[in-house]
């Protein structure tokens, strides 16, 4: 007996290299491709139900016109919205569903994404930027719609308009032929009948400048109706730098947005403790000033927990340029030095983080050399204070990019990105 516990020692110190490496390892299911191969896919984004199923939805670009390219993206657009869903963990997906009736009529680009939420009783929430008219002047006009399942995405209600039409004709500021525009936003739901859709509005938008301001819509009985729209953020907001928001535990809402201050453009996040009806004062989260003359169309990610909040954005402020994350200990007020997410990276963008029971995720995609982009992940198991190593996501060969995540309690994400024109989507482990 005594010889077998020895040899039983022996292995297990042999052994003990290969057992930690594959603690170390992270694991991924097969990359699934989610839309039709014939269609275009844009721009995934993902969100969980409380039973575990995954719904994605994206743009599809086959309408798409390509003319009138500004600043970086297009300002006329005539996309369609798509939605998908699991419900086997995410090994297959449901066939497509168009959520948009008339073909064209979504505004849709990378830089102004639908957004996707299930609140904690199931119901599908959809904020999408939609092509409409302005009945005063006759012009174009870029709205918020809203739309939802109650029956777990098998159909979804006709789309109602969040914004109050503008009275005036901003098209000489907004470009495209555009008289105006209330995009660029985002959605969250507490699944206790809050639902909370933000978009930046160009409604007051004077000559004097073209800084857009920041309006919410706030739905208590699930979506069902909404609120009046009422302006949250004054004229100092970054017109094409996209909304993001996250409800923590406890019901409080944050929102990250981008800062017009003079020639510089920063980051930065606030926080509401009464159900939207207030808000703290922004508070920058960068090292950094980023002095641009122009608009970054850069969003600001974050995640939050008790007193801990985690951002991440991009900046060309710090050297090197690309994304980075930050946290906070104390609710949003102070915020560490920026971590770079990527050392060594020619570049990295698009950074997005969940929290995925007590693991904070980040994504990315960035380049290592001059090919192609890929997206790359690593984790925090102290609530952002620190970072695992740089892992690259498993995916198919070929340009990966503008990953979304949502988190799962047991620590592990689900996954959707962008390939060519493909939208494919994996459940991720992260490493020990």
């Amino acid at each position: 007996m005594l010889a077998l516990s020895r040899l039983a020692t022996a292995l297990l110190i042999a052994l003990a290299p290969l057992l930690a490496h594959a603690a170390d390892t992270a694991v991924a299911n097969t990359a699934v491709l989610v839309n039709e191969a014939s269609h275009k896919g844009q721009s995934p984004e993902i969100s969980l139900g409380p039973d575990g199923s995954v719904h994605l939805v994206w743009i599809d670009e086959n309408t798409a016109p390509k003319e009138h390219a500004e600043h970086g993206h297009s300002h006329v657009a005539a996309t369609n919205l798509f939605y998908a869903r699991s419900t086997d963990g995410g090994t297959t997906y449901s066939a497509p569903l168009q959520l948009n009736a008339k073909d064209g009529d979504v505004w849709g680009f990378s830089v102004s994404k639908p957004r996707v939420v299930l609140g904690r009783n199931g119901t599908v929430h959809v904020f999408y930027p939609g092509n409409d008219v302005n009945p005063g002047n006759g012009k174009p006009e870029a709205v918020a719609l809203y739309t939802r399942s109650t029956d777990g995405g098998k159909t979804f209600s006709k789309p109602q308009r969040l914004n109050t039409m503008a009275t005036t004709d901003a098209s000489e500021l907004v470009h495209g032929g555009l008289t105006h525009a209330h995009v660029f936003g985002t959605i969250v739901a507490d699944g206790k009948g809050a639902v909370y859709a933000l978009w930046i509005d160009t409604r007051d938008m004077a000559k004097a400048s073209d800084a857009g301001k920041v309006f919410m819509a706030v739905s208590r009985d699930d979506g069902k109706t909404f609120g009046p729209d009422k302006e949250i953020l004054p004229a100092d907001v970054c017109p094409c730098c996209q909304l993001t928001a996250y409800l923590d535990d406890a019901g409080k809402l944050y929102v990250g947005s981008r800062q017009v201050d003079h020639k510089y453009r920063d980051s930065t996040v606030m926080v509401s403790a009464d159900g939207g009806r207030s808000f703290s004062p922004r508070r920058r989260v960068v090292g950094t000033r980023w002095e641009i003359e122009g608009c970054p169309l850069k969003p600001t990610s974050i995640v939050a927990r008790g007193k801990h909040v985690v951002a991440a954005y991009y900046t060309g402020a710090e050297n090197p340029g690309g994304a980075y994350v930050v946290h906070s200990t104390d609710g949003g007020v102070n915020w560490s030095t920026p971590m770079l997410a990527h050392p060594g990276a020619v570049t990295s963008d698009a950074p997005v983080l969940a929290l995925a029971g007590d693991v904070v995720h980040l994504f990315w995609h960035a380049k290592t050399t001059d090919g192609v982009r890929r997206v790359y992940t690593r984790s925090s198991r102290d609530l952002g204070a620190t970072f695992g190593a740089v892992s690259e996501l498993p995916a198919p060969p070929g340009a990966t990019q503008l990953p979304a995540i949502a988190g799962r309690a047991d620590g592990s994400v689900h996954v959707a990105w962008q390939q060519g024109a493909e939208v494919r989507a994996m459940r991720w482990v992260a490493a020990n």
